[in-house]
């Protein structure tokens, strides 16, 4: 078990301080204005992770099972209308630069939503004695994993991250690919798979349509739009070259 754990926390625990930290420094030694592409980087590793998702809560939603829909459905409208609720009633806090700072935090549970779905997948491959196959995912989220640091650190935009941030976020995004493969040996209600599904597609949802409202501005559409694509570009290809590498896809 302490195996299987530590294969989550290689695939992504790690990967996401090191993203996190690598958006840190470039965000220090870039010129200011290529801000505008960081964040539409950020926001193109929102975008694939949420059709990702998803893909991954309808390809589980049975046509014959009105029960998945409901889950489906009520996943998705409670973490996507439930955060703009929230927003609206100022629960994220009274001050622009609260507000600002709650997004990498949104963006870290979505994107833990999604990794526990990854830690599932190692988990499964560790249990069955593909120590290969579970070796090329573990390498292969973890690169994903790290590009998805930068999706956390473009949403707090000009607003600084402590370092107790930093420890928070990667826990919040890194530690449910452990729990993920924990889980794997212990049997996975097909209900349960979809919601944490639905309920990341929904919270990345919330972030990516905030982001864009932040960042999309009259100056730097044609910046922020580059980033959005570079950002696409990144995750589909190291999804490619998992998926070339170990026939699974990402």
């Amino acid at each position: 078990m302490l195996d299987v754990v530590g294969l989550g926390a290689v695939a992504g625990l790690i990967p996401v301080y090191l993203g996190i930290l690598a958006a840190l420094y470039l965000g220090k030694v870039l010129p200011r204005t290529w801000e505008g592409g960081l964040i539409g980087v950020a926001n193109g590793v929102l975008v694939y992770l949420f059709f990702d998702l998803m893909h991954e809560a309808t390809e589980q939603t049975g046509a014959r099972d009105p029960i998945s829909w409901l889950v489906f459905l009520g996943s998705l409208g409670i973490s996507f209308v439930g955060l703009v609720a929230l927003e609206s009633s100022q629960v994220f806090g009274a001050r622009a630069g609260n507000r600002i700072l709650s997004l990498p935090y949104m963006i870290a549970v979505g994107m833990g939503l999604h990794n526990l779905g990854e830690g599932l997948a190692i988990g499964a491959s560790y249990a069955g004695g593909e120590y290969t196959l579970s070796a090329l995912l573990v390498a292969g989220f973890g690169l994903h994993n790290g590009t998805e640091g930068f999706g956390i650190v473009g949403a707090a935009g000009k607003t600084s991250i402590s370092w107790r941030d930093v420890a928070l976020l990667g826990l919040i995004a890194g530690l449910p690919t452990c729990v993920g493969t924990f889980l794997s040996g212990q049997g996975v209600s097909s209900y349960f798979s979809i919601s944490f599904y639905a309920l990341a597609a929904g919270s990345l949802l919330y972030v990516v349509l905030s982001l864009t409202v932040m960042s999309y501005t009259a100056t730097r559409r044609v910046q922020v739009s580059a980033g959005i694509f570079t950002g696409i570009a990144i995750m589909y290809l190291t999804a490619m070259i998992l998926t070339l590498v170990s026939g699974v896809r990402s």
